[in-house]
C-alpha cells in the first residue's frame, strides 16, 4: 500500500511541475531589443524569467518593460560588468493579455535571449 501511495504522490507532483514549466523561446539579440506581443484574444501569459546569454564576457545594461494600451512600464533593470549571462525573474506576476507587449532590451548584443513564459 505504501508503494501505491508514493506512486500517486509522485505522479501528482510531476503533473504540478509540468503545469508550471511553461515554454521557453530563444531569440538572437540582434540590435538589442526583442518585443513579444500577445496576439491571442482568448489567452494570456506571464513572464517567468528572462536570460541574456552573451558570446563572451560583456558589460552593459539590460531592462524589461511591459507595454499595455500604449503605456510602457519598466519592470526591471540591471547594470552588469564582465559577465556571460544575466537573469531577471519578475517580483510579481504580470499578465500579458491581447495586445500587451513584453519588451526586452540590452546594450550588449553579441548573444541570445531566452524568455520563459507560462499560461496565466
Amino acid at each position: 500500500m505504501k508503494r501505491v501511495w508514493v506512486a500517486i504522490v509522485a505522479a501528482a507532483l510531476a503533473g504540478t511541475v509540468r503545469a508550471a514549466e511553461g515554454f521557453t523561446d530563444t531569440f538572437d539579440l540582434g540590435d538589442g531589443t526583442v518585443a513579444i506581443t500577445n496576439t491571442q484574444a482568448n489567452s494570456s501569459w506571464v513572464a517567468v524569467a528572462v536570460m541574456w546569454q552573451y558570446a563572451g564576457p560583456a558589460s552593459g545594461t539590460v531592462q524589461v518593460s511591459r507595454v499595455s494600451q500604449g503605456v510602457s512600464v519598466l519592470l526591471g533593470r540591471r547594470v552588469f560588468t564582465n559577465v556571460t549571462s544575466v537573469v531577471w525573474v519578475p517580483e510579481g506576476s504580470y499578465s500579458y493579455g491581447l495586445g500587451d507587449v513584453l519588451v526586452v532590451w540590452s546594450t550588449a548584443t553579441e548573444g541570445v535571449l531566452q524568455i520563459t513564459r507560462r499560461g496565466d
